[in-house]
């Protein structure tokens, strides 16, 4: 007669399971490398979006140019002169002339005034998309940049020449930079034609201002 022998399971209560997961995860823990957060972004770099790219002698950049001016220059003049004249004459020219008095004196007097203003107001916008090249890169990585772009419509002729050096972290992911982060920038616009022709004063208008 075989005997059957009735087995048990054991079964851990919910206490002794929350303590076996926490033993587990104390183990894994120590196996785990400690890592701390940190920004993917450069520290150095003023935008996230700047390329980091090490630019060198030749590669293009693209100029967005974006710049407004006014300049008012005023003048003015006024001068106020006044002489005073005396004449005398002698006895055989009072006998010719009856209209001079006894005395044999005549009087007289000069007076001169002039007041002059003038006022120039020039104001100009500029706003283009030109590409420049780097013409150096100094020890510091500072770029120096010259972009010319011309455009000629019809007879109109209009050339834009820009200037100066760029830092490489103001330069953006679409590989451009703004006129006014260019540093010692020197901006040229020129117009030449019909249009720009009408624009200068006569040579009668310059003869007077210079006067």
């Amino acid at each position: 007669m075989i005997s059957k022998l009735k087995t048990k399971k054991l079964v851990p209560s919910k206490a002794e399971g929350l303590i076996l997961k926490i033993c587990v995860a104390i183990i894994l823990m120590g196996f785990c490398s400690v890592s701390f957060a940190d920004s993917i972004w450069n520290k150095e770099s003023s935008s996230p979006y700047s390329t980091g790219k090490a630019y060198k002698e030749g590669d293009i950049i693209n100029i967005m140019i974006l710049e407004s001016s006014q300049a008012q220059n005023k003048a003015g003049t006024d001068t106020d002169v006044k002489d005073d004249l005396g004449v005398k004459f002698t006895h055989s020219i009072q006998q010719l002339t009856p209209i001079i008095g006894a005395n044999n004196q005549a009087t007289g007097q000069l007076y001169n005034r002039y007041k002059g203003l003038g006022g120039t107001t020039r104001t100009s916008n500029v706003q283009a998309r030109i590409a420049a090249w780097v013409t150096d890169v100094l020890e510091n990585g500072n770029l120096i940049i010259k972009g010319n772009h011309k455009v000629k419509v019809n007879s109109e002729i209009q050339e834009i020449t820009i200037t100066g050096m760029v830092r490489p972290k103001d330069i953006s992911g679409a590989n451009s930079v703004y006129s006014y982060q260019v540093a010692s920038a020197e901006l040229s616009v020129i117009g030449t034609g019909a249009v720009a022709e009408a624009e200068s004063p006569g040579w009668i208008t310059r003869i007077l201002n210079w006067l």
